[in-house]
């Protein structure tokens, strides 16, 4: 691996870090789109690199917040991700075989949709969705989670609707993100596919990785920047809306 790709992949963890610490979404949108778009990592690798790290992203932001989980709503999507997750896997496996470009341009359309969902995104309801809801919203996410280890966008529109507080949904859907990542990160383990090729690579620049995730979720948890919420989420959205017109474009191409 050149210099440049290393350092590209440590800047893109460390932005992706920094940015799901202070919004609660984006660690796998970011770091799986700026990687294929640079053309750093196939797919297949940036998902398990991507999984094996948000691991720690999400244990360092759950610190000291774990009774700030929903575990109710935690539950409900669950009951639906879970089952999901490893249809999505496989279903990456068997497209990346002989379907890189369709892949790509699917992770871009993906991103897109993504994007425009959590730009559109209602006020909060003053009680909580029907069950249904969550249950759909899980089952979104896991196929995501298992096709790109990127199982965020299904999870924050639904929590961010609901009658919480910002604290309580963002340890939420941390919560939720640890459970799916442990098992995406089982299923690797057990099914390495393609990635299982350069796993031993994908081992050491996760080493090195982890310190930046560490570094950069505990940078944003005490010196968080001086914009809101809003601001702070337009800049995920200009990010991830140029990594997905990037990608569908070289899928058309």
């Amino acid at each position: 691996m050149e210099p440049w790709q290393l350092v590209a992949i440590m800047m893109s963890l460390a932005l992706a870090s920094y940015i799901q610490t202070l919004t609660g979404f984006a660690f796998g949108l970011i770091v799986m789109g700026l990687l294929a778009t640079l053309d750093v990592l196939p797919i297949e690798s940036a998902a398990l690199l991507c999984a094996l790290l948000s691991l720690f992203n999400n244990f360092m932001a759950l610190r000291g917040r774990w009774r700030e989980i929903d575990l109710t709503l935690a539950r409900r999507l669950l009951l639906t991700s879970l089952p999901l997750l490893p249809v999505g896997y496989f279903l990456a496996s068997w497209l990346g075989e002989a379907h890189t470009p369709l892949l790509g341009m699917l992770l871009g359309i993906v991103i897109l949709i993504a994007c425009v969902a959590l730009l559109a995104q209602p006020s909060p309801r003053s009680t909580l969705s029907p069950r249904w809801h969550f249950h759909f919203a899980g089952g979104l996410s896991g196929l995501m989670g298992g096709l790109f280890a990127a199982n965020g966008p299904p999870l924050v529109v639904m929590l961010y609707r609901q009658p919480m507080t910002l604290v309580a949904i963002r340890c939420t859907l941390f919560g939720v993100f640890l459970i799916g990542g442990l098992m995406r990160m089982g299923l690797a383990i057990v099914s390495p596919g393609r990635a299982g090729e350069h796993l031993s690579e994908l081992l050491m620049i996760g080493a090195a990785g982890v310190f930046v995730v560490i570094g950069f979720t505990e940078l944003a948890r005490r010196y968080p920047p001086p914009l809101n919420d809003n601001h702070l989420r337009q800049v995920a959205y200009a990010i991830l809306l140029i990594a997905s017109g990037n990608l569908i474009l070289k899928g058309l191409i």
